[in-house]
């Protein structure tokens, strides 16, 4: 009697797996994906490591403090797009910045204002078309003026200020961005199929300790007026 319950259950249990409609599983099955990867162009790739990658995508290069209506003010970057398995080609980078003020309140306390609410469009770049191919570009302080020169602030709660007329974070003579400004650099991926590719995760692919490799990537790029 037990083996013909087993035989029956055995039989059930087949019967089931062999009429399984997969269009009902709720595991969505892996679809192929891109991430980009950025870095201050004057900084040496190969010499990166795990002890110091954090220069890469943070402060590598900055502003001058002074003459910051020249070219020489510029900052260089590189970025590139990855796809790991080659399913995808990257039609287009979007380059996203935020200007990111700090300041003192009305009580005392430090604030942060996000200028740019998380990000503006800063440029467009149609990118090497090859999986891996850096795409060089740079960014001027006039530029990002540019970006953020109408940009008002309630720094005392009430009465909305221009960023660049504020008396309360006074600016070097000449000069639009002080020490205590920063900016940050996002990038947004669409492919030649219309996908669009603009967060990863960042325990992973953002925040990977290994040296800097084809497979890695950064998240974002900071850097401020040095």
């Amino acid at each position: 009697m037990k083996k013909t319950l087993i035989y029956a259950f055995t039989a059930a249990f087949l019967a089931l797996i062999g009429c399984r409609d997969e269009s009902m599983n709720p595991i969505p099955a892996w679809e192929p994906g891109v991430h980009g990867f950025g870095v201050f162009a004057d900084i040496t790739e190969g010499a990166v490591g795990s002890s110091n990658k954090a220069n890469i995508a943070d402060y590598g290069k900055n502003f001058p403090l002074a003459a910051q209506n020249t070219d020489a003010a510029k900052v260089n970057f590189k970025l590139r797009w990855v796809s790991l398995d080659s399913k995808l080609t990257v039609s287009k980078i979007d380059v996203y910045i935020d200007m990111v003020e700090s300041y003192t309140d009305p009580d005392g306390n430090p604030k942060t204002a996000s200028l740019g609410n998380g990000g503006v469009l800063a440029k467009t770049l149609t990118p090497a078309a090859a999986n891996r191919q850096w795409n060089a570009f740079s960014l001027t302080p006039a530029e990002i003026y540019n970006l953020f020169k109408d940009v008002t602030v309630k720094y005392d709660k009430v009465n909305a200020v221009p960023v660049f007329n504020n008396p309360k974070t006074p600016r070097p003579a000449g000069a639009w961005f002080n020490k205590t400004d920063k900016f940050v650099m996002t990038w947004r991926l669409t492919t030649s199929d219309g996908l669009v590719f603009k967060t990863w995760e960042p325990g992973s692919i953002c925040a990977d300790p290994t040296a800097v490799s084809e497979a890695s990537a950064n998240c974002s790029l900071t850097w401020g007026a040095r």
